[in-house]
């Protein structure tokens, strides 16, 4: 989880650099975040019925293995058509860990799934802070960007070395690949909600993710050191806000918890734009902590709501995040292109009141599906 983590954030702190490097605009630059997004969809749409069927273990060093050696392509690599297929098989290494490593959790610990994903995502969060604080002291000495891209590669293929050496306690249980069950939770308004509120959530973080280094620097006018630290203060905050969702989420409903956390969101996001200077950081840092236990807990309570199914349900939810990554930042990086990178920002913050929107017309009816209190069970 942390892999995946990481390749966001090096992209997001390393856009300035590559596109000197490649002499790229914005929108340019935007085609390299939404490939990467683009082949984590793909991987957990594929992925996620597939570890209802097959070892999830496999997968598990599948997706590692990818991640290493295409991070090395794109580290290596001089020609910028190479980089985006290489950015695109990073993606798809994420998408195979993030559809393996979910549903082997929910086996491993039933009746506490939005703790455990509050904690599984919580190494999410830890390999997103190491992005910025890696690469940003890479720049900062003037060291190619491209040698922390080899690095990275080469530890992630030492640890589908030790993947391959383990052996998962948890049994795979027999299914088939059954696209009519695909069908109907695509059919169904619930899986619905949740998949669109998934796309706008997922698409935010990542658009912030990507772009804030960017941000900071050319309209805030903060030195790359400082605008780097300050992704790093956005990914402590997710990191502080899921372990602490991991013990909340006991005591409150996940659905009063998420319309606390998109309110907390669209506050910090609107003060992180119209602050002057270094005031945005906090506010920016306030975000993360609004982002935090939201994509776990969608992933929790789609697995609650469809338990007879939860790699292909939860793979399924986590391609709709990956879709939004792909769309979201892109008209982003659009509407910058045009306009202003300002304007690109205040989008977000549209996003963020339709999601407050769907979840609010929801509410009831995700109440009454979701057991109250289930994360204390077992």
């Amino acid at each position: 989880m942390s892999f995946i983590g990481m390749s966001r954030t090096f992209l997001g702190t390393a856009l300035p650099a590559i596109r000197e490097s490649f002499e790229i605009n914005i929108l340019e630059a935007g085609t390299l975040t939404a490939l990467l997004q683009l082949g984590f969809s793909i991987a957990v749409l594929v992925g996620g019925p597939i570890s209802d069927i097959i070892k999830k273990q496999f997968i598990l060093m599948l997706g590692c293995l990818c991640i290493g050696i295409n991070l090395l392509l794109f580290g290596f690599s001089e020609w910028l058509w190479i980089n985006l297929f290489g950015i695109t098989l990073i993606g798809m290494g994420g998408g195979l860990i993030e559809s393996s490593s979910n549903p082997l959790l929910i086996q491993l610990f039933p009746g506490r799934e939005s703790m455990v994903m509050n904690l599984h995502h919580f190494f999410f969060a830890l390999g997103s802070l190491a992005g910025p604080l890696i690469m940003g002291a890479v720049l900062v000495r003037a060291i190619p960007w491209q040698w922390a891209y080899i690095g990275f590669g080469l530890f992630a293929l030492s640890i589908s070395l030790f993947l391959l050496l383990q052996r998962s306690s948890v049994d795979q249980k027999k299914s088939s690949f059954e696209t009519k069950k695909i069908k109907s939770l695509l059919r169904e308004n619930t899986f619905l909600l949740l998949f669109f509120v998934t796309f706008l959530n997922a698409g935010v973080q990542n658009g912030i993710t990507f772009w804030m280094v960017t941000f900071l620097k050319d309209i805030k006018g903060l030195p790359i050191s400082l605008a780097s630290y300050s992704l790093f203060a956005f990914f402590v905050c997710l990191a502080l806000g899921r372990l602490f969702s991991s013990f909340l989420i006991t005591r409150i409903h996940e659905t009063t918890y998420l319309m606390g956390l998109f309110l907390v969101l669209l506050v910090g996001l609107f003060f992180a734009i119209s602050s002057p200077g270094k005031w945005a950081i906090p506010f920016f840092a306030l975000c993360g902590f609004g982002h935090s236990g939201v994509f776990p807990i969608l992933l929790a309570v789609t697995s609650k709501i469809y338990h007879e199914l939860p790699g292909t349900a939860m793979g399924l939810l986590a391609t709709g995040g990956g879709l939004g990554s792909v769309v979201v930042p892109w008209l982003m990086s659009l509407i910058s292109q045009t306009t202003s990178l300002t304007s690109g920002f205040f989008s977000f913050e549209i996003i963020v009141i339709l999601c407050l929107f769907l979840m609010g017309i929801q509410v009831k009816n995700l109440k009454k599906r979701i057991p109250r209190f289930a994360g204390i069970r077992g």
